[in-house]
């Protein structure tokens, strides 16, 4: 049994529970301030189904756009941990290096998605969509879904792009390839 990869597995599991339940609780309560004139704890109360759609695409968006990060993370972690000759100060930078990654990665989805809803919503001035979503109007909340759900697929590959210029990764040569 290879106990370095259990423990880095492990790791990875709690990280990815820790983290993931922050960032959705977070999202959910960022978010609850920029849904102007809906209480989404009441109308979740209220069974306002359009509210629950419009917030869970919320957290699955994030949630698409944050994994990177985490991904990342537990990559500069683990490339760490195999490294014999790191020292507990390696440690502690590639601890800050993931909870920078992991904070700028939630910034710019918390960010980008906002801003692209808002976008959405100033084009469409014939809708007043949060308007409709409080009234339950779940093919309103189901459009903002898939609007938010695009969004996040779309930065995607701009955070992993991102992420992937920021990750220290340790330099390879064709001789270490070859040993």
């Amino acid at each position: 049994m290879n106990f370095t990869l259990l423990f880095i597995a492990i790791v990875q599991i709690a990280l990815s529970l820790l983290l993931g339940i922050f960032i959705i609780y977070l999202a959910s309560r960022i978010f609850q301030k920029f849904t102007k004139g809906i209480d989404d704890t009441e109308e979740l109360k209220n069974n306002n189904i359009a509210v629950s759609v419009l917030n869970s695409s919320i957290v699955l968006s994030l949630i698409i756009v944050i994994r990177n990060s985490i991904d990342s993370a537990i990559t500069v972690f683990s490339n760490t941990l195999r490294d014999p000759s790191a020292a507990f100060s390696d440690f502690i930078e590639m601890a800050l290096v993931m909870l920078g990654q992991i904070i700028l990665s939630s910034v710019i989805a918390f960010s980008a998605i906002y801003f692209g809803l808002q976008i959405f919503m100033k084009l469409t001035k014939d809708l007043d969509e949060m308007l409709e979503i409080k009234k339950n109007n779940i093919s309103v909340s189901i459009l903002m879904a898939v609007i938010l759900i695009s969004l996040a697929l779309l930065l995607e590959p701009g955070i992993i792009a991102l992420l992937d210029a920021l990750i220290p990764f340790p330099s390879v040569s064709m001789i270490d390839i070859g040993s």
